[in-house]
């Protein structure tokens, strides 16, 4: 997102805020939960594909509207469903990704030894790693430099 338009619609959406700073502080993120992620690629580039289709295009459509991932918003589906694989005790329920960003939803079925923002800096070290091996070798010296996903982690208590 270029500078002039995120000017423009911070009005909207507020002022930037640290994502250790929308911990719940005191939180146990080990426990049984089911949680809310999402995250933005850094700058809201639109790194992980594009919306095609029509607005008013009919659903089972070729105008019908999605996103169409790129390589690199296929890897990052890959790796959030691979969360599951590596980690039995959690669920992964859902999974939106846009152009800039995507929301997740895990559930954490029992306690977890690590907690779980040590389980998605695993997954965005992956996406990293995806995004640094795309990159043309003429970038590779900013590739030490890019920090493509953002996280902001919410929480929903979930039943038993």
């Amino acid at each position: 997102m270029k500078k002039e338009i995120y000017e423009q619609q911070k009005a909207f959406a507020g002022e930037k805020i640290p994502s250790m700073s929308r911990r719940k502080v005191g939180h146990d993120y080990q426990q049984r939960q089911i949680y809310m992620i999402t995250m933005a690629t850094e700058g809201r580039l639109p790194l992980l594909g594009k919306v095609v289709g029509k607005s008013d295009g009919q659903k089972g459509t070729p105008e019908e509207p999605r996103v169409e991932l790129t390589e690199l918003g296929k890897q990052v589906e890959r790796n959030w469903h691979d969360i599951a694989v590596r980690y039995p005790q959690i669920d992964v329920l859902a999974l939106q990704i846009m152009p800039d960003h995507f929301h997740g939803i895990l559930f954490v079925k029992e306690h977890i030894e690590k907690p779980l923002g040590k389980v998605l800096l695993g997954f965005k070290q992956g996406c990293n790693k995806a995004l640094s091996q795309a990159l043309p070798l003429s970038l590779l010296p900013l590739r030490s430099l890019l920090r493509p996903l953002c996280p902001v982690c919410c929480c929903i208590t979930a039943t038993n």
